[in-house]
């Protein structure tokens, strides 16, 4: 029973930018850092459980967060997909070509801050994170 009640729990797969080798209480020397990671619902709010992938799955007290919107457009791409568009189907290929080309690309960044309930030692994660991730992560509050 407890394998599907742990399935159902919310889960955000981080992408760490930096500070990910704070996460590793086990004290096994790492040979790469720490660059991903899962943030799992705990059964206590305020709290998350952070399973780092064929090493550990620890409890952390979740602190905060703070997210970073960033976004840009591509102008090389917008021009090339006017230029297919225009070519596949004329005047208005153009138009949709350029608008599916020149998506904005999401680059945004927050801080993920947890506390080790262990030692009440505060650690930053630096993570990319889209803002659906961040409603995702800011609900385990």
């Amino acid at each position: 029973m407890g394998f599907w009640k742990d399935a159902m729990k919310r889960k955000v797969t981080l992408d760490i930018l930096a500070g990910g080798n704070d996460l590793n209480l086990t004290g096994k020397a790492m040979p790469a850092g720490i660059r991903s990671a899962v943030l799992i619902e705990s059964d206590q709010r305020g709290e998350v459980v952070v399973q780092i992938p064929f090493l550990s799955k620890d409890t952390w007290r979740i602190d905060g967060i703070e997210w970073e919107e960033s976004a840009r457009r591509s102008g090389g791409k917008a021009a090339g997909g006017a230029i297919i568009g225009t070519v596949v189907a004329g005047p208005l290929g153009t138009i949709a070509g350029a608008a599916v080309g020149g998506r904005r690309r999401d680059n945004s960044k927050a801080y993920v801050y947890l506390i080790n309930p262990a030692t009440e030692e505060e650690i930053a994660l630096h993570i990319r994170c889209t803002e659906k991730q961040y409603k995702e992560i800011s609900t385990f509050l």
